[in-house]
Formats: C-alpha cells, sequence, structure tokens
C-alpha cells in the first residue's frame, strides 16, 4: 500500500512538472511566434514603400536618406503629447485616416515643413501619393496622384494561426 502512494505521488509530481515545462515552452512559442509577426509586418511594409516610390520615379533609398517619415501611430503620440487639439495635426491626422495595404507614411522632403507627401498603397493595389500645403488653418491637399501598383502578398506565419486560436481558446475559457 505504502508502495502505491509513493508511485501515486511521484506519477502526480511528474505530471505537473511536465505541465509548468509545456507553459514555459508555450510562452517561448508565443514570442517567437509575436517577433516573426513583427519581423514580417516590417519587411511587408518596405516592399510596399520600395513598389510606391517606384512607381512614382523615385529611388526609395535616396528618398529615406534625405527626408523623415511619420504614420499613423506617430501621429497619434504626438497628439497626446501636445495635450490638445492643434489644427495641423488634426487635418494631418485626417489626412493618413483610412484603409491601406501596408501603412501610410507622411513624409517630410529635405526638411521643408510647409509641404508634405502622404505615399501608400490602396486596396486595389494602386499606388498613391498625395501633396499637402500647410495652409494657417491646417494642411490642404494640393494633388492627389495614382498609379497602377504590383500586388505585394502579405504572407502568414505558420505559427500565427496556432497563436491566434490559443488566445481566443484562452479568453474564452478563462481559469
Amino acid at each position: 500500500m505504502y508502495r502505491w502512494i509513493i508511485i501515486l505521488l511521484a506519477l502526480l509530481l511528474s505530471l505537473n512538472l511536465s505541465t509548468a515545462a509545456s507553459a514555459k515552452d508555450s510562452k517561448k512559442n508565443d514570442l517567437e511566434c509575436i517577433r516573426k509577426q513583427e519581423f514580417r509586418t516590417k519587411e511587408f511594409n518596405e516592399q510596399v514603400t520600395s513598389d510606391v516610390f517606384a512607381s512614382f520615379g523615385h529611388k526609395y533609398d535616396e528618398i529615406i536618406d534625405q527626408s523623415m517619415y511619420i504614420n499613423m501611430i506617430d501621429l497619434m503620440k504626438y497628439s497626446v503629447l501636445t495635450a490638445g487639439e492643434d489644427a495641423h495635426l488634426e487635418s494631418l491626422k485626417k489626412q493618413m485616416r483610412g484603409a491601406s495595404n501596408g501603412e501610410k507614411r507622411l513624409y517630410f522632403f529635405h526638411g521643408n515643413p510647409d509641404e508634405a507627401y502622404i505615399f501608400y498603397k490602396d486596396l486595389k493595389n494602386g499606388n498613391n501619393m498625395v501633396h499637402l500645403k500647410k495652409e494657417p488653418a491646417g494642411w490642404e491637399v494640393e494633388e492627389k496622384v495614382v498609379k497602377k501598383g504590383k500586388r505585394i502578398p502579405f504572407k502568414r506565419e505558420k505559427c500565427e494561426d496556432d497563436y491566434f486560436m490559443k488566445r481566443m481558446f484562452n479568453n474564452l475559457y478563462q481559469k
């Protein structure tokens, strides 16, 4: 009898340790999957931006060296920092809203703060360039040009579906 109790305790202890090790491996796999997704998204955005610039005759590498860009997340951060409504910032956010393949990027070329360009790929793979001019009341559209672009495939990571299914399952059946 004593022997069976020891065997049962040993079995329970080994199951507990394997579950803890499995949970640790699961977290490690989730973090690895998130890292892969971030890398994939960054790579996708760079490919989209490169295609958009190529359709307008710009050499992507030269433009990057001579300019800075801001995305929608940056604009939201600046909104928090200004702690209020800024007409120029709000008009830029209005221009940057909407769906796109990849991210919309707002460029200021050669450090000129009075002119800006938004480059993005629309959902029909058209490459868009919006030229903005700074006015006293906000940013106004000077011109908008749309050119035919290439379809850039967005490849899902193999671990992505498993990761989302686990998250959904864990949210439905919380402990």
